[in-house]
């Protein structure tokens, strides 16, 4: 694109950021803490919205915000922690890059806005250089982005243009709109396209303004380019929709209406609470002459008055118990149609539980979390395809049948899980290495250490060629048998007697040293033994 064009594009991505902002900031602004002013205005205290309202303060304190804790209770379950090439065994070669970024730590900002959002972005690219002698080196930069950060614009899947022969790939956006200030960055499938605005609004909502998106507004900086071949963004969604169904919720999003009830609901308890809180008498038929005989009065164990008309009483406290039960039932609506598990937002009653009943109340939570993972997962091996696109490496770009591995957080009983696990191992005589990457809170680099440590204790470590277990046994382009094929060599000579020294030197065990003791394995039939004994 010329700068013209960049310019309009640039026009046109901001009028559809203004809209989508909207919505965005409904969500943000539910999550924020609430400062005299807007609570006022949560709590629809009508034609109150001034900080010194008597009944200001209170309003604040009355926010119980459980849509923060919503969303960590799904993030802090949801964690990467290895990418598998397609064979399914050993670790895809684009891991590195993975690494090398941060993503252990970076992929929280990203999940938790695509959780939060709907949608969220990273963006990968090459290291660039400014100018028209632009480079690129061997190395990939991913960067996570929220959507209030980031408009793309997609084409319509499946739909064939008439002038061209294929259909439009809605796996990378068109193009892709960044803004940060006065700083904005429009992505296309050639370059990164740097712009300058000289004004712009207070909130992503004032782009609706023609005085902001207006051409004098902005100045063209520079192009540089990425050499992708796409538009390197990719999207996250925290659920995958059907072409015609035009939804981005997230998880907050459809909590919001239930999470107002349960503020209305506290600040009217705290508002009965306040007014009752002290006992409050009434005198009727009897007014103090000065004010100091109202407070002697009021200072007074006992009341004494001279006539007969004068009637003392004290009124009723209020009833919170009606409060309370509405306060949890909100609470257990917000779970319910959260999926949260309701002992993490305070129900009552939950106490002293077995852990087979907290892996049950959160099995909700887990079936959510399970598909929220599925869609995260596709968007996260394609930015790892892209790094070894970027990178050169062609077999792990176009390795479709990679595959994120997520860290198990289910509930369960350390206990049970290992007695799972062993029995996995010795009834199904699945190998153990391949289960300790299963063990609850063992990470991939915990596993390595484990299996290096498990290979210093190997007694036939010797034998192997370099010394590593994990080597292997054939030389590439010949077929030798193994270290255990060998082995088994050796044992069938030794039976069929045959010399233990010349028997390793025919079976390329040459320089095994012999103890004399022979296992029963390799021991002849009494039978067979019997026949090689001295008769004389």
């Amino acid at each position: 694109m010329n700068k013209q064009q960049v310019i309009e594009a640039v026009q046109h991505l901001l009028q559809a950021r203004a809209f989508e902002a909207e919505r965005l900031e409904t969500i943000a602004a539910a999550m924020r803490p609430w400062t005299n002013t807007t609570a006022l205005r949560h709590v629809e205290v009508k034609g109150q919205h001034l900080d010194s309202h008597p009944l200001a303060g209170l309003a604040r304190k009355s926010q119980t915000n459980m849509l923060p804790l919503v969303l960590d209770v799904y993030s802090q379950s949801m964690k990467v922690d290895n990418y598998f090439a397609g064979d399914g065994q050993t670790v895809s070669p684009a891991w590195e890059w993975w690494q090398r970024n941060g993503m252990d730590a970076r992929q929280t900002g990203i999940i938790r806005a695509a959780m939060r959002d709907g949608v969220s972005f990273a963006t990968i690219l090459p290291s660039m250089t400014p100018g028209p002698q632009a480079t690129q080196s061997a190395g990939a930069f991913i960067r996570g982005r929220s959507a209030r950060q980031m408009t793309a614009l997609y084409g319509e899947p499946l739909e064939w243009d008439p002038r061209k022969d294929s259909p439009v790939d809605d796996d990378w956006p068109i193009m892709a709109l960044e803004v940060r200030g006065p700083m904005i960055r429009l992505y296309d499938e050639e370059k990164v396209h740097f712009v300058g605005s000289k004004a712009q609004p207070q909130s992503a909502l004032g782009w609706r303004d023609p005085t902001y998106w207006s051409a004098n507004n902005f100045e063209y900086i520079e192009g540089r380019s990425h050499g992708v071949g796409v538009c390197p963004i990719v999207r996250f969604r925290d659920r995958m929709l059907l072409d015609d169904e035009d939804e981005t919720w997230g998880i907050i999003e459809p909590l919001i209406h239930l999470q107002d009830r349960l503020n209305e609901t506290t600040w009217q308890m705290s508002v009965a609470q306040y007014f009752t809180a002290f006992i409050q008498r009434y005198v009727m038929g009897w007014m103090p002459k000065s004010e100091q005989e109202a407070l002697r009065q009021a200072a007074s164990d006992t009341w004494f008055f001279s006539s007969k008309d004068v009637k003392v009483g004290q009124f009723e406290a209020a009833d919170l118990k009606g409060y309370l039960e509405a306060r949890q039932a909100a609470i257990r609506d917000l779970a319910a149609v959260g999926q949260v598990p309701p002992q993490n937002l305070g129900i009552d009653g939950i106490a002293n539980i077995s852990e087979a009943t907290l892996a049950g109340l959160e099995a909700g939570k887990d079936r959510k979390s399970s598909e929220i993972e599925t869609s995260l997962g596709e968007s996260f091996e394609q930015v790892l395809r892209t790094c070894s696109h970027i990178t050169g490496d062609a077999d792990a770009a176009a390795d479709f049948a990679s595959e994120v591995k997520w860290r198990d957080a289910t509930a369960r009983s350390f206990a049970q899980t290992i007695d799972g696990l062993g029995k996995l191992a010795t009834m199904l005589n699945v190998p153990y290495e391949a289960l300790w990457e299963d063990v609850p809170g063992w990470t991939r680099e915990k596993v390595q250490r484990v299996l290096k440590l498990a290979a210093d204790k190997d007694p036939l470590r010797g034998l192997y060629d370099n010394g590593d277990p994990d080597s292997p046994d054939t030389v590439e382009g010949e077929e030798e048998p193994g270290i255990k094929e060998n082995a088994d060599a050796l044992g069938v000579l030794i039976r069929a007697g045959v010399e233990p020294e010349d028997a390793a030197r025919r079976t390329g065990l040459d320089g095994v040293k012999f103890t004399g003791a022979i296992p029963v394995s390799l021991r002849p039939k009494e039978a067979d033994a019997a026949k090689l004994e001295d008769k004389g």
